[in-house]
């Protein structure tokens, strides 16, 4: 049976079509025809096949009751089980300034309130400005679509989509943030897990969880100084200092308001005034993980099943999965690289080189600060040379 005291397993095609013509042979006699071209064979065969297909979608079934082997909706159910909701697609945000003629009002309803960068990232203005005495203005804008991909550079957001004579210029000063796409079932599961071990609140597995839910959130740091000492980083007593990548910096500072405990003073570069439940405004400090790009320049020779249209991008997918599973202060092992490498269909040989600065390219591994995490700026930083 598929399911004993080890679990549920599911029997192979081969090992169904040995136990069908043993079976036929067994019935009609061991010089019957059972090869693929009789007309008994083609009958086994099939059944085999839809054998094989039923145990698969009841193996998936038996492991939708598992949190580490569930997916998609089932793992979903799971989570609302534990009050752990899979965290949606959001929205990147940011502040535009605008200069142009003074007194002239930006409506955020009608022709003019759409702007952009020049790779097509839309944003939406969500309130009226209206320009000074001297032409200046600032307002609140909202990328049209949700996902990563609203988390633009400062200084990008500079076109004009709705053409105004009233407005000469807009530029956003600082990155749009918050923008994440829908949850992953690996980081919805780690989110569960989590939160089994520590609800939200001021204990450092609270406050690790609270963070981790909020949207975009990729990594968390959090240096704790209890003494009545400065630590060596810094940190004055009775202090946290947060690192944190990803997330809108409002909804993470509100997210640290609302879990600290208190009498623990903040650290960092980033302020945010965040409200308690009293409608009282606080100062909260925090600092982002610094990004440490890296660079690769690889050889790899592929055999017929290696897809020249979709490898490479799969060769870098497999990188950037890699990457992404790291934590702040983690070790880039240099074999782990062809080990993501190789998981690509086709891909027989590599030769790989990497390094934080491409003028000092090689194969020892890279071991990052305690506050860095290691990313991909730009696919062009990864080259593949394909040698067929």
């Amino acid at each position: 049976m598929p399911l004993d005291n080890t679990g549920f397993s599911v029997p192979s095609y081969p090992q169904l079509l040995d136990q069908m013509v043993t079976k036929a042979k067994q019935l009609f006699g061991d010089d019957v025809q059972t090869d693929a071209n009789s007309v008994l064979g083609m009958w086994i065969r099939t059944i085999c096949w839809l054998q094989v297909t039923m145990y698969q979608d009841v193996q998936d079934t038996y492991l939708s009751n598992y949190i580490d082997q569930a997916a998609g909706t089932s793992l979903d159910q799971l989570g609302n089980n534990y009050s752990v909701a899979r965290i949606p697609a959001a929205a990147a945000t940011t502040t535009l300034q605008f200069t142009g003629t003074p007194g002239y009002t930006i409506a955020s309803d009608q022709d003019g309130s759409l702007f952009g960068t020049a790779e097509d990232v839309e944003f939406q203005l969500l309130d009226d400005v209206t320009l000074d005495d001297q032409g200046n203005g600032s307002g609140e804008v909202q990328a049209v679509d949700t996902g990563s991909s609203g988390n633009v550079a400062a200084n990008t957001i500079t076109v004009q989509i709705e053409q105004s004579d009233q407005v000469t210029n807009v530029t956003n000063p600082d990155p749009a943030g918050g923008g994440a796409d829908i949850e992953t079932d690996d980081s919805y599961r780690q989110r569960i897990h989590l939160s089994m071990e520590a609800q939200p609140g001021p204990t450092l597995y609270g406050l690790y969880t609270a963070l981790y839910a909020r949207p975009g959130v990729e990594q968390v740091q959090i240096v704790p100084n209890l003494t009545m000492e400065t630590d060596s980083y810094g940190n004055p007593p009775k202090s946290l200092h947060f690192y944190v990548q990803g997330g809108s910096q409002q909804d993470l500072g509100q997210a640290i308001l609302d879990n600290i405990a208190a009498g623990i003073q903040t650290v960092g570069k980033i302020k945010v005034t965040a409200k308690d439940i009293g409608e009282h405004t606080h100062d909260v400090f925090f600092d982002t993980a610094t990004i440490v790009p890296i660079y690769i320049i690889m050889t790899i020779k592929v055999s017929d099943e290696f897809n020249p249209t979709d490898g490479p991008a799969n060769v870098l997918a497999a990188i950037k999965d890699y990457l992404s599973s790291l934590i702040m202060g983690d070790k880039i092992v240099f074999t782990k690289l062809y080990q993501a490498i190789y998981n690509v269909q086709g891909v027989d040989y590599i030769s790989v080189t990497m390094g934080r600065d491409k003028s000092k390219m090689g194969t020892d591994d890279i071991q990052l600060d305690q506050f860095e995490t290691a990313a991909i700026a730009n696919d062009a930083d990864v080259e593949v040379n394909v040698d067929e």
